[in-house]
């Protein structure tokens, strides 16, 4: 494309993202509206207006041999003809690229800051309180998610509902991983705005973040196998290994890079003290939010996984050595960031609507929809069972009783007779103690996770890199894009509704809530106590030299919160020789 083209493009593209957030702003200041369309659904349904209104006077459609025609008047010596069709195939080009989701602009524009950010937000606590529910999910039920939709979407070809469309086994089961990538942007920003029950919010926020990590696994891993087979040299045994080893490697290795990076990002820190220079400080800063996705890719790891572990990672130890200007800044950039990639995924996914339009398979849609919901239950439901199953324990009847506060007046009254029966204090049950009970998942809370399991860009992105080994490419690319669009239109504007049906506790002031939750429960695990003794001297600024007597204290309480934090940090002397700053007032 010519300079003139890529202006105009990113003109139209420019007007129409400042549109929709003018348009934003109206959704959210009308509530019923806002109630049953989510602002991911309104993004995506102007760029299907748009996308449909120019390609119906554009005649988008019959762009087609461009190319050919042009070439042809080329060879025949017509100038003024090639010029002719010259300037249609810069239109087109105008055209082609504004109407296709760019796959390769999503992973490494808009992906990352949107991970970044979605790890610096996290509640590091809640977190690692309900880690194995959040990766029971994302691991485990996503490959039973992608392959239950696999195996039952064969079931139905096996009993030609299909019609003449005749997919083949590993592309029904390819098709299986891409659709179990779930995009939960629309329902995290409802269950957001509305202040969920902190417990559901966080095993919603956690599962996301990682499940796409392990689909895009799956989904490649299922790719190269579907072209062996279609190359006839597929060795299942080879293949299940080397999926079992870039697995491992990729389940362990991503994390670990991300945490690693911001180790050493936060010792750069520390020793360069930026304090002084806050906009030096703010711009590397910046530049996490895309260097450890780069470089996860570069080792091939999962750069999903290792963006989400270094920001959680950096709000961990890197802004302790912030000053609170660039803190504060930083958060906004990264919130402000993450926001806009969102808004251009579902512009970008409603504008490329009516630019890939092929022939529809309406009964694959259908069912693979339906297999899609089925597959989620399959994995949301018995993982939950088992989970809450492996909560409880044996415990003696009257510690369970001693523990339950609604009984302990009935306790009381009745211990005489309770310590003359020593052959009922034996009696043992399997119940949740109450320290495990805040990690129990309840029915409606397993509602939620499988109503959160929306289809979205991730899916997408996967669909529009299909092997076309059998020529089914644009059919996979149809049937997913109408499945996100059901998604995030219908399923995306009933959330609301479900919660209120549901009595899903709202309204939760999420900081009064954490603030309570560490008072009664400290992370008192292994790993915390040696991040606390070891990691954290290392990687912070130093508390005894930097931080004055009086401060240090209430710095190392466990308590603090990391703006406190900052706040003790900004008292600490940055230079016994010039304490003043011209460019940083606040240090």
């Amino acid at each position: 494309m010519e300079v003139h083209s890529i202006s105009v493009l990113f003109l139209v593209f420019i007007s129409l993202l400042a549109t929709v957030l003018v348009l934003s702003k109206g959704l959210h200041d009308r509530p019923k509206l806002n109630s049953f369309l989510s602002e991911p659904g309104m993004v995506l349904l102007v760029g299907i207006a748009v996308s449909l209104v120019v390609s119906f006077f554009a005649g988008f459609n019959d762009f087609v041999d461009v190319d050919e025609a042009a070439a042809a008047a080329a060879d025949a010596g017509d100038d003024n003809i090639s010029e002719m069709y010259d300037e249609d195939v810069a239109d087109e080009s105008i055209l082609r690229h504004l109407f296709s989701f760019p796959k390769e602009v999503f992973f490494l524009g808009f992906l990352p800051p949107i991970m970044f950010n979605s790890g610096y937000e996290l509640q590091r606590e809640m977190f690692f309180r309900h880690i194995k529910a959040i990766v029971s999910f994302a691991v485990i039920g996503t490959v039973i998610s992608g392959f239950s939709t696999g195996f039952i979407l064969y079931g139905v070809r096996e009993a030609g509902w299909f019609g003449d469309f005749e997919p083949a086994t590993l592309e029904l089961l390819t098709f299986g991983a891409l659709i179990a990538a779930t995009d939960t942007v629309s329902i995290l920003g409802v269950l957001k705005s509305k202040q969920v029950d902190p417990h559901l919010f966080n095993l919603v926020f956690g599962e996301s973040a990682l499940n796409d990590a392990v689909a895009l696994v799956l989904f490649n891993s299922l790719s190269k196998v579907l072209v062996a087979d279609a190359n006839n040299n597929l060795d299942m045994l080879h293949e299940a290994k080397m999926f079992a080893i870039e697995f491992s490697v990729i389940a362990i290795g991503s994390p670990v890079l991300g945490i690693i990076f911001s180790f050493f990002t936060a010792i750069i820190f520390k020793k360069m003290d930026l304090r002084k220079h806050p906009s030096i400080e703010l711009c590397l800063y910046i530049l996490l939010m895309y260097v450890p996705y780069v470089l996860a890719e570069v080792f091939h790891l999962s750069g999903i996984v290792t963006i989400f572990f270094c920001g959680m990672s950096a709000r961990r130890y890197i802004e302790p050595n912030l000053s609170l200007k660039t803190a504060q800044n930083a958060e906004a950039v990264f919130h402000a960031i993450a926001y806009l990639a969102e808004i251009c995924i579902f512009l970008c996914l409603g504008l490329s609507c009516f630019g890939y339009i092929e022939r529809f398979q309406w009964s694959f849609i259908g069912f693979g929809f339906l297999a899609s919901l089925i597959g989620r239950a399959l994995s949301i439901y018995p993982i939950s069972f088992i989970y809450n199953c492996s909560l409880k324990e044996r415990v003696p009847d009257t510690l369970l009783a001693l523990e339950d506060d609604a009984s302990l007046s009935t306790i009381k009254s009745g211990s005489s007779s309770m310590s003359s029966s020593p052959t009922q204090n034996r009696q043992k049950t399997h119940r949740t103690p109450q320290r495990r009970k805040d990690r129990n998942i309840p029915l409606r809370f397993m509602h939620v996770l499988w109503f959160a399991g929306l289809r979205g860009a991730v899916a997408y992105a996967c669909a529009k890199n299909f092997p076309n080994v059998y020529g089914h490419e644009n059919d996979i690319v149809t049937s997913t894009m109408v499945i996100v669009l059901i998604n995030v239109l219908v399923m995306g504007g009933f959330t609301e509704v479900l919660l209120e049906f549901l009595d899903i506790r709202m309204g939760v002031d999420q900081g009064e809530y954490m603030k309570i939750w560490r008072k009664q429960r400290k992370l008192k695990g292994t790993f915390h106590q040696f991040e606390n003794k070891y990691i954290y001297k290392v990687v912070v600024r130093d508390v005894e030299t930097d931080i004055p007597i009086q401060l240090k204290h209430d710095y190392q309480s466990p308590d603090i919160d990391t703006m406190d934090h900052l706040k003790i940090m900004e008292l600490a002397p940055v230079d016994s020789n010039n304490s003043q700053s011209d460019t940083d007032p606040e240090v």
